[in-house]
Parts: structure tokens; C-alpha cells; sequence
């Protein structure tokens, strides 16, 4: 499904947060939604990890790494975890790694 953000803002102007366009595409969808189920962890990926056994069906995982480049909370097994669980996306504040197998795995 694609969103148009500008409708979504017209529409449900009280409802809808956007975030500020600072984030690159990996995974190749362009559009996503679902709930949101976030997580804020800093340079370790136990909680992600624990949070992408579960039941991901029509969420959208955000995870708050506080912007650190120094270690990736994101590879290719915790993507297809995720994917294989019904997550629709994610969007991350924190490093990826392997970004190329990430956009193959779509």
C-alpha cells in the first residue's frame, strides 16, 4: 500500500506524527505502515532481538539507538527475522550493517 503523507496530514491532521526526513532506504519498500512497537537501546541488540521473535504482523519497528555509528544494531539475520515474522519495516537511529545483503533480502 502507498501513503501520501501530505493526504494522511490533511486528513488525520491531530493523529499523525512525521519524522523528519533524515533517514536512508535499505530495504527497498518505499512505503510502510503499521502500528509502531518502539525500542530505545543503546549499541546492544538483546531487546531487538528478543522484540523480532515475536508476533510482528502489520508493525513497524523503530528503534532508538541513539544515532551511534560505532556498532550496527541491524544485520541480516535480525532483518529476515523480522521479515519472517510479519513486519512491515523499520526505521532505525543507529548504524546497519552489510547494506547490500539487506537490499537483496527485501
Amino acid at each position: 500500500m502507498e501513503y501520501d503523507t501530505s493526504q494522511l496530514c490533511d486528513t488525520y491532521a491531530d493523529l499523525v506524527d512525521v519524522v523528519d526526513p533524515i533517514f536512508s532506504n535499505y530495504g527497498g519498500r518505499h512505503s510502510f505502515g503499521g502500528k509502531v512497537v518502539t525500542i530505545k537501546c543503546f549499541e546492544g541488540t538483546g531487546l531487538i532481538k528478543q522484540t523480532i521473535k515475536m508476533d510482528g504482523k502489520s508493525k513497524v519497528l523503530v528503534i532508538d539507538g541513539g544515532g551511534s555509528t560505532r556498532r550496527a544494531l541491524i544485520d541480516i539475520n535480525i532483518a529476515e527475522t523480522a521479515a519472517l515474522n510479519g513486519g512491515k519495516g523499520s526505521f532505525v537511529m543507529a548504524a546497519y550493517v552489510t547494506l547490500m545483503l539487506l537490499k537483496k533480502s527485501k
